[in-house]
């Protein structure tokens, strides 16, 4: 019976996130939070909609796009003036592809460090 519970717990125990962070040099940092932040955008056309399904503020949301349009090349967020329901925002072709690389970077190191990570979890324990 011992056996069983203890095989039970080890199921429901949750994976380890990963969280990758990108340092860029001299330029500024891209992580999870900022990488959201362009899916939103995305996903809504919009910036003050992606900030409110992050429950941040338009401002910040704002600043962060004003900082990722300066850190690249080319922008990564299209965005349009025009007042109440005419103004938008769109992930460029830039955008798009930061996404999937960032993602990509995010999987292949969750991949390729699956053992540690597995070991780093198995050596955790809780009381409870």
């Amino acid at each position: 019976m011992k056996r069983a519970a203890s095989a039970n717990a080890k199921a429901k125990r949750p994976a380890i996130k990963l969280q990758v962070r990108l340092d860029l040099p001299g330029a500024g940092r891209i992580g999870p939070g900022k990488i959201e932040l362009l899916r939103q955008i995305g996903e809504h056309q919009s910036i003050a909609a992606a900030a409110r399904a992050m429950d941040m503020s338009y401002r910040r949301a704002w600043l962060l796009v004003e900082e990722l349009n300066g850190l690249f090349s080319q922008p990564l967020v299209a965005k349009w003036l025009g007042g109440k329901s005419r103004g938008g925002a769109a992930l460029t072709p830039a955008g798009e592809r930061l996404i999937g690389s960032y993602e990509t970077v995010v999987r292949r190191a969750a991949e390729t460090n699956r053992a540690l990570l597995s070991a780093i979890l198995q050596s955790t324990v809780r009381a409870g």
